[in-house]
C-alpha cells in the first residue's frame, strides 16, 4: 500500500519536472548548422536551426527536404562573397519557386516545413519548405 501511494504521490511531480527540463534542454541546445560550403547539401534535423552562409564567389547550396512538419530555420548570408543560391526540390513558397539567392551579406529567411500536398495522409505526406515572414534581401524564383 505505501508504495503505491508514494507512486501516485511522485508521478504528477515528475512530469512537471519532465517537461521543465525538455524545455530548458532546447532551450540550450545547439542551434548553430555549419555551412556545407560550395555545392554542399544543408542538411535541417533539428527545430529552431541556424544556418550562416559564406561565400567566397558565386556558389550554390541544396536545401534537404525537412522530415516532418514544424521545423523552423533561418539561413543568413554571413559573409558576402558572391551570390549564393540555395535550391530546395519541393519549394519554398505556395508557388513552389525553389531557389532562393543571397546577394549581400545580412540577406536572411526564415523557413518552416510544411506538408507539400493539402490533404495528403500524414504517413504519405512529402514535406517542404514555406518561407515565414522573415525574409530580409533574398530573391525568390
Amino acid at each position: 500500500m505505501f508504495l503505491w501511494a508514494s507512486a501516485l504521490f511522485l508521478f504528477p511531480k515528475g512530469m512537471f519536472l519532465m517537461s521543465h527540463r525538455i524545455h530548458h534542454d532546447l532551450y540550450e541546445g545547439p542551434k548553430r548548422l555549419d555551412d556545407p560550403g560550395s555545392a554542399g547539401t544543408i542538411r535541417v534535423v533539428d527545430d529552431l536551426s541556424v544556418c550562416e552562409i559564406v561565400s567566397a564567389a558565386a556558389e550554390t547550396r541544396t536545401l534537404d527536404d525537412p522530415t516532418k512538419p514544424g521545423i523552423r530555420l533561418a539561413l543568413r548570408m554571413l559573409t558576402d562573397g558572391g551570390d549564393v543560391n540555395v535550391y530546395a526540390a519541393n519549394g519554398l513558397n505556395v508557388a513552389l519557386e525553389t531557389n532562393a539567392v543571397f546577394a549581400d551579406a545580412g540577406d536572411f529567411l526564415e523557413l518552416i516545413s510544411v506538408t507539400k500536398t493539402k490533404g495528403e495522409p500524414q504517413s504519405a505526406a512529402v514535406y517542404r519548405w514555406q518561407v515565414l515572414d522573415g525574409n530580409i534581401g533574398v530573391t525568390l524564383a
